[in-house]
């Protein structure tokens, strides 16, 4: 975690994160995406982007494991999958899979929900190919400020 906190030029590879990411979500019409806290990819401007052609879900965790899909004003519950998830993560590898917080929520909404799942990372945040458990969701698409990874 002190390499995501630690990014030199964080700000420019961000811009770089957005820009790609746009592609995935432009079209969209509801996009599930967390609310960045300590040193992940911001998305408080990927959000304001998002929301300026899309529906706005963001994570609301409500204990016991359960996580409800709330919209950004905080004032409904989506009724219905999201088109997009940007989803939270520590590391990833090249095999789709990363590494979350250990809550498994995200793992949990993504075997439940059809919803395209796209996890945004430094470069930095690349290990080698890490093991897995057999309920660890991977990844639709990884985007880093120099590359994009997709399931094929």
């Amino acid at each position: 975690m002190e390499l995501r906190k630690n990014v030199a030029d964080r700000e420019t590879k961000e811009k770089r994160i957005a820009k790609k990411l746009a592609s995935y979500v432009n079209g969209a019409k509801s996009v599930f995406c967390y609310e960045s806290i300590g040193g992940e990819v911001s998305t408080k401007e990927i959000i304001s982007e998002i929301s300026e052609h899309s529906q706005v879900f963001v994570p609301e965790v409500v204990g016991n494991g359960i996580m409800n899909v709330i919209s950004l004003d905080r004032t409904h519950y989506a009724q219905s999958d999201c088109d997009v998830t940007i989803v939270p993560l520590i590391a990833i590898d090249e095999t789709m899979n990363r590494i979350g917080f250990g809550g498994g929520y995200y793992d949990r909404y993504l075997a439940e929900h059809d919803t395209l799942a796209i996890g945004i990372a430094f470069d930095e945040q690349q290990c080698a190919v890490f093991s897995k458990e057999p309920f660890d969701m991977p990844l639709d698409i990884i985007i880093t400020p120099t590359r994009i990874f997709e399931k094929h």
